[in-house]
């Protein structure tokens, strides 16, 4: 990560690049690992927090601990949509249906018990 001054900073992130925006840099296709350059400007006590705290958390950059933030918020983010749209399935089933898949549920639950003992 690179600092132009005291509020911008320059990181490599996965996957966030914006529609219409140029990136800078060599770009590896078809590697997971394929970093793309952004320009954020933060405050500079969002900046102190992000050195301060890189560290303590054992990132090995202020970059790696954006990612590691961005991607703990992505999956946050992945997990309530996921929630949601099961309780929308759930939501949705007759009577009938719901006692059906709570019987399968008991026959699950049983049959870990047994294979646990």
């Amino acid at each position: 990560m690179r600092q132009h001054n005291s509020n911008t900073i320059d990181m490599h992130t996965t996957g966030m690049k914006k529609q219409g925006t140029r990136t800078t840099g060599p770009r590896m296709s078809g590697r997971a690992s394929a970093k793309e350059r952004i320009t954020v400007s933060l405050s500079k006590e969002r900046v102190r927090f992000l050195k301060a705290h890189s560290g303590r958390r054992g990132a090995p950059s202020v970059s790696a601990y954006v990612e590691r933030l961005v991607a703990d918020d992505q999956a946050r983010a992945e997990l309530e949509e996921l929630s949601a749209h099961t309780a929308l399935y759930y939501d949705s089933l007759s009577t009938k249906e719901a006692e059906e898949q709570n019987a399968w549920g008991e026959l699950s639950e049983a049959a870990l018990a047994v294979k646990m003992e």
